[in-house]
């Protein structure tokens, strides 16, 4: 049975879980023992990303897959330079839009950008807001056509949004002990 806690206007501000811990408050981010975690997006600042003209809230971290979610907003009319996906990047549209060689993505629209491709979107005027699923990460490109630059992935992230004040939420990376002989 789980115990509600209600203010004076009937909002749940704290609830017991069965298994004894309490659950994030209306404003709290929060990670649970067996795992879970709910972020609380509106708490976290935004945090300028790899390209000028663009930010980030990093939402998710699993190491272990490479893969990480934020949230990335990016300024009306902003060409991206040319770079690299090293694995699949999903991307869903919460506002605005932006065009590339697959065509015009609109709010709302859903895409799956393959792993192992470069490629250079153009965002519409009014710019444009997605959350996204990135597997390994991306870089630049060279003149070459080959990737080069940072490795933009789950550690840059989260070094990227920690500097900005941004990375309460989430767990550091794991210390690892250098042995020398």
């Amino acid at each position: 049975m789980s115990a509600i806690i209600q203010n004076s206007g009937g909002a749940v501000s704290r609830r017991v879980d069965p298994s004894g811990f309490a659950v994030a408050g209306r404003h709290e981010s929060k990670n649970f023992p067996d795992g879970s975690s709910l972020v609380r997006c509106e708490n976290i600042p935004w945090t300028p990303w790899a390209m000028e003209g663009s930010e980030f809230k990093l939402l998710y971290i699993n190491r272990a897959h490479g893969m990480f979610t934020c949230l990335i907003r990016l300024k009306g009319g902003l060409e991206t330079p040319d770079h690299h996906h090293f694995g699949e990047a999903h991307a869903y549209v919460l506002e605005g839009d932006f065009s590339y060689e697959y065509g015009t993505m609109y709010t709302g629209d859903y895409i799956v950008e393959a792993g192992g491709i470069n490629h250079k979107p153009t965002i519409g005027p009014k710019g444009a807001t997605f959350f996204v699923i990135f597997y390994t990460g991306l870089s630049g490109v060279g003149p070459n056509g080959l990737p080069t630059g940072d490795l933009v992935d789950c550690d840059w992230m989260y070094r990227a949004a920690a500097a900005n004040g941004a990375a309460g939420h989430l767990p550091p990376p794991p210390v690892q002990e250098i042995h020398t002989r």
